[in-house]
């Protein structure tokens, strides 16, 4: 008896492994590659692009305990977010609970960030072994999914597409139906109301409302996947039951989605529709979508040199960059493989030789037929052009990529399964021996490979720009605290409508928020969510004259004008000059030199 309890601990203990050090490694190079250990945690990883819309979200949920109002943003009217629909609520939940261990935005923004990392490595580790994939590949190819290039590109400034966690419980749940497992059960015995809360049910609800609620595009990519699969399982089953239980599932995320959007839906109900916010051209489902050299070059940044020029080459001169997707390196080996896999099935008229191995060839066919369908889904051309004649509510198809990555991986932790297996059977009397040394040779490449090939490499000189932007923003703003009274509204130039306008001058719409992010005492006049009245009449002020401006400024109760520079462009000077003049009043500059802050004078 003592003996059989420790083989089970043991196996118990061996079954946790890979979750262990897939967790840990991707942490510990993240940590290294990052250089966090001397990382000022208050100041964001990213500190441009969208990266401040993200902040200023976490820093209302400081504030407020919510996101979508925040009174100091739009001033005078206030931002509604509830005019922009979003149901990723989930991160915005994370930020809360962040928020009762710190009340730093740029903390909490970087660890939730971070941990993304550990996060993605345990969920693919689940879903690798789920496919069939040794415990040694799984722990390895988790390591590199959780370090895709995607996480990187992605970064804080699309933080939520960054916390791609979900994906691998996602497509576990697909996969299962793919292969014609139930991710339904009831009990046979007990109270009727208690035989549907089986571990496979409660399972199956939990990971598609985490899916619902963490991303509208994984969820929508998933539900499509979902529906294919569900109609290839009925054609070949002839199963109602299993077709309905795809079905259900699909709904399920479906009927998530939709509650976290009833706060938006009961808003433009009581407000009217907002059709500026949200506008989609479906033309923009090429534009956004990504071609098959895109996936397969090296990553942008890259730490070799000649792969960098490549791909910067690349995405300046050749149509369509859309976001830079990128499997990097050994998702993109896998990739291949299965495109090779999939034409050999197809000229083997379905009956590969590999008849000795029908469990394994299912697997790899299955995992071959989900690939394809994301991947005709996300290509320029593909499905998503059809499903854009009906102004379908994404435009991004790119961002299945992530999906398609961890599928590769699948594929291609199969494959080495299959060749450490071959190697092993060539070595009798020492099999077990041979196969433990080529998996672990094979385990340290493809790390290391990965942190090489999918990790940028640490830029000193832009984290130390992004610092000083950073406090030199603090301390301009404390300079204007300390220059007006509390609650004072400041009006920004220019006026970019937000969100989702294009640059100006290079400079994004939510650029704008930096200022408020170290405010504690004022009201700002960016952040305002276009299309409403209110908001687009005080928007209007900066079109007008410097001296109407001004009169306009007053009936809003502003007490000064904060001009950026950068985004104003070459005539910064004369409109600087001018204001001066009409307000009657001095100039506070930022130290970098960017900013400029002019009372209103009396």
């Amino acid at each position: 008896m003592y003996r059989e309890k420790r083989v089970v601990a043991r196996i118990a203990g061996s079954a946790w492994l890979p979750f262990v050090v897939a967790a840990s490694l991707s942490l510990a190079f993240v940590w290294f590659a990052l250089d966090l250990g001397s990382l000022d945690w208050r100041v964001p990883l990213y500190y441009n692009g969208d990266a401040p819309a993200v902040a200023a979200h976490f820093k209302t949920v400081i504030e407020t305990g919510w996101f979508t109002y925040q009174p100091n943003l739009g001033a005078p009217y206030g931002q509604y977010y509830n005019d922009y629909p979003t149901a990723d609520n989930l991160h915005f939940i994370v930020a809360f609970l962040l928020s009762l261990v710190s009340q730093d935005f740029g903390v909490i923004l970087n660890v939730y960030f971070i941990a993304g990392f550990p996060l993605a490595a345990l969920t693919a580790v689940w879903f690798l072994r789920l496919v069939g994939v040794s415990r040694v590949f799984a722990a390895a190819l988790a390591v590199v999914f959780a370090l895709a290039p995607y996480h990187f590109i992605k970064g804080e400034a699309h933080l939520f597409l960054a916390s791609y966690y979900v994906v691998p419980l996602a497509l576990g749940i697909v996969y299962l139906v793919a292969t014609g497992q139930p991710i339904w059960r009831a009990r046979a015995t007990g109270p009727w109301w208690t035989r549907p809360f089986t571990t496979r049910t409660v399972a199956t609800v939990s990971i598609l409302v985490l899916l619902g609620t963490a991303s509208s595009y994984y969820s929508i990519f998933t539900a499509l996947i979902l529906a294919v699969v569900g109609i290839a399982v009925l054609w070949k089953t002839r199963s109602w039951k299993k077709f309905f239980g795809a079905a259900a599932a699909g709904l399920l995320i479906a009927v998530t989605v939709l509650i976290n959007l009833i706060p938006d839906l009961l808003y433009r109900l009581a407000n009217g529709a907002n059709d500026a916010v949200f506008a989609r051209s479906p033309p923009e489902a090429d534009l956004y979508s990504f071609k098959l050299a895109a996936l397969l070059l090296p990553m942008p940044d890259h730490r070799f040199e000649p792969f960098r020029v490549l791909r910067q080459l690349y995405d300046a001169h050749y149509p369509l960059p859309s976001e830079e997707p990128a499997l990097g390196l050994i998702a993109g080996a896998g990739f291949v493989a299965l495109f090779v896999l999939i034409v050999y099935f197809l000229l083997s008229a379905g009956l590969p030789a590999w008849r000795g191995e029908h469990e394994y060839v299912r697997r790899l066919s299955i995992v071959a037929g989900l690939m394809l369908t994301a991947f005709l889904f996300g290509t320029v051309g593909g499905l998503s052009t059809f499903l854009s004649f009906v102004s379908f509510p994404i435009r991004s198809w790119n961002r299945i990529a992530i999906l398609i990555a961890l599928l590769s991986l699948a594929a291609l932790g199969l494959l080495l399964d299959h060749l450490v297996g071959c190697i092993g059977r060539h070595r009798k009397g020492k099999r077990g021996i041979v196969q433990w040394g080529v998996s672990a040779a094979i385990f340290v490449f493809l790390v290391g490979f990965a942190v090489w090939d999918q990790v940028p490499p640490a830029n000193e000189a832009a984290r130390a720009q992004r610092s000083e932007h950073f406090y030199s923003d603090q301390t301009f703003v404390r300079e204007i605290e300390n220059t007006v009274p509390r609650g004072c509204l400041i009006y920004q130039l220019p006026y970019i409508p937000f969100p989702e306008s294009p640059l100006v001058n290079g400079v994004t719409d939510s650029e704008q928020l930096r200022m408020f992010l170290h405010s504690t005492t004022l009201r700002w006049s960016s952040g305002g969510i276009k299309g409403r009245q209110p908001i687009d009449t005080v928007g209007a002020y900066a079109a007008l004259p410097v001296p109407q401006m001004r009169e306009s400024l007053v009936s809003i109760d502003a007490c000064g004008v904060v001009v950026d520079r950068v985004a104003i462009g070459a005539t910064s000077a004369t409109l600087l000059g001018e204001i001066t003049r009409v307000f009657g009043s001095t100039e506070v500059n930022s130290p970098d030199g960017r900013f400029t802050f002019v009372a209103l004078g009396h």
